[in-house]
């Protein structure tokens, strides 16, 4: 019979119960019962490392991003060690089932883990028990599921920078079990199939948050950081908006105020359609970002264009032409390029810097 501190070893390993369908119900994997436990002298330690193989999906609205990645639970025990020559090997290895029904059959309380910010059902593709002669444990899962973003923040977007976690939580105190993390087992790998963000500086680190009943318990939380790539904005937002800009200061270049009415008409309705047009790329929030800001002013100078012309053809029509063709130096050479650059410079001020 294990002793209770190589039960809690066990235990731990038994983390991965969770795992199973039904046991993402039943919590401690169809254990009807336990015993009254305390915890020993030194709290177990338990090894976990993530690695993310794929990213599926970055869900701005919803907050949220799609990962398969592999998880690996790690122990090193003596009492699980054996004598490789009489088995014939130096790894023992065992389904989850058969692995489970083992401690099952010793009566072993199986505490388990949380993925802390997972979203939905994690659906598990294929999982494995090790036992090196070492004592040494090691449990990994495949597995793929949904976790919540709450970090974002898209104030600077398109340029901003976002941080992505997965979370690793013990559902037993600190006092029972305690994580640290297996910086050799985790990471990202090379092709992980997210066209619009280049995602760089992943590190894994643990900590102590609050648990059931608000008592610490231990965390290993594997973040990296997510950026845009601009060209893509840079040619469909940026690069449209400058040409709607400059046909709407090329208005003013013409002598006949009807003309100039007709145009910047006609340069505000392509404005309202291409705000439509890219309305899907852009989140929806509760807040102003970078590209809201150029978005409103831009579409504000454009607006008021129609509005200056209109005035100045009335002023034409009421003999005060010279006035308007005065007026109309300055709003050339001086207000409309000064509007937008102060402009400019407000929005980069607040929202970039």
């Amino acid at each position: 019979m294990f002793t209770k501190q190589i039960a809690f070893v066990a235990a731990a390993l038994l983390l991965l119960i969770s795992t199973v369908a039904h046991a993402q119900i039943e919590g401690f994997g169809g254990y009807s019962q336990t015993d009254f436990i305390k915890p020993e002298r030194d709290s177990q330690k338990v090894g976990v490392g993530i690695q993310i193989d794929q990213i599926t999906s970055v869900d701005q609205q919803a907050e949220n991003f799609g990962v398969v990645g592999t998880l690996f639970l790690q122990v090193d025990y003596s009492a699980f060690a054996f004598d490789a020559e009489e088995h014939g090997s130096t790894f023992k290895t065992y389904s989850l089932e058969g692995f489970r029904q083992i401690l099952e059959d010793e009566g072993v309380l199986a505490p388990f883990f949380i993925f802390r910010n997972q979203q939905g059902r994690r659906f598990t593709q294929q999982t494995s028990v090790l036992v090196e002669d070492t004592g040494r444990i090691t449990y990994a899962e495949r597995f793929s599921a949904t976790f919540q973003a709450p970090h974002f923040n898209f104030k600077r977007y398109p340029f901003d920078t976002q941080v992505f976690f997965v979370e690793v939580s013990s559902l037993l105190p600190n006092e029972f079990v305690e994580f640290y993390p297996l910086e050799e087992k985790s990471g990202m790998g090379d092709l992980l199939g997210e066209e619009e963000w280049i995602l760089s500086n992943d590190s894994i680190s643990s900590s102590v948050v609050p648990g059931i009943g608000q008592q610490g318990t231990s965390m290993v939380a594997l973040s990296f950081e997510g950026k845009r790539h601009i060209q893509y904005y840079a040619l469909r937002i940026l690069l449209p908006l400058l040409i709607i800009l400059s046909v709407t200061w090329a208005t003013f270049f013409l002598s006949e105020y009807r003309r100039r009415i007709d145009m910047a008409s006609a340069n505000l309705l392509v404005f309202v359609a291409f705000n439509f047009a890219i309305s899907t790329m852009l989140p929806k929030l509760g807040y102003l970002t970078f590209m809201d800001s150029l978005l409103a002013g831009m579409f504000l100078i454009t607006g008021s264009t129609v509005l200056v012309n209109i005035a100045l053809r009335r002023m034409k029509t009421s003999g005060r032409e010279d006035l308007a063709r005065k007026i109309d130096s300055y709003l050339v050479i001086w207000i409309f390029p000064i509007l937008h650059a102060a402009f400019l410079f407000w929005a980069v001020k607040f929202f970039l810097i």
